[in-house]
């Protein structure tokens, strides 16, 4: 949509949108602000124009510009984080774990797995879930290397002088 008003509608200073613009560098309400900066200044006419430096639709340029227009600057502002199902395991059970992979007692995600359900009543479906709640939290499973059956440690300490 052409409008040439912009500056006269977007009711901010051009460097107050900047200095706010800076303030959220880095954050998603950042390209909200440098719509209505780029606006305003008179670079660009049209949202239609600011798709491309911005890299989202015209149509989402166009939601924010009507949240703006309504509510104003502070409503435009608001980021609502993608909701998503609550994690099922606590603190308290993901320490207890760690311990238990420190000490030795877990070294396969199955023996994870039953552990959870045994000790906390964490029930999950299949080893999957364990693996992703393990790359979640950037656990790993460090086993030692195995050992053969019939191995003896005397020798290998001989062995090894």
């Amino acid at each position: 949509m052409w409008i040439n008003k912009y500056p006269e509608m977007i009711a901010e200073s051009y460097e107050e949108l900047l200095k706010r613009e800076k303030r959220l560098r880095g954050s998603p309400l950042e390209s909200r602000i440098k719509m209505l900066r780029l606006l305003k200044g008179g670079a660009y006419r049209s949202q239609l124009q600011l798709t491309e430096v911005l890299g989202y639709s015209s149509r989402q340029l166009g939601r924010w510009w009507k949240t703006y227009r309504r509510d104003g600057l502070d409503a435009l502002l608001v980021y609502h984080r993608p909701s998503g199902r609550s994690e099922r395991i606590t603190e308290e059970a993901l320490d207890a774990l760690e311990e238990e992979m420190k000490q030795g007692n877990i070294s396969i995600l199955r023996e994870a797995r039953e552990f959870l359900a045994g000790r906390f009543c964490i029930h999950y479906e299949g080893v999957s879930g364990i693996s992703r709640l393990f790359k979640r939290h950037q656990t790993k499973l460090k086993t030692g290397r195995r050992l053969h059956r019939k191995a003896s440690e005397e020798e290998q300490a001989t062995f090894k002088k």
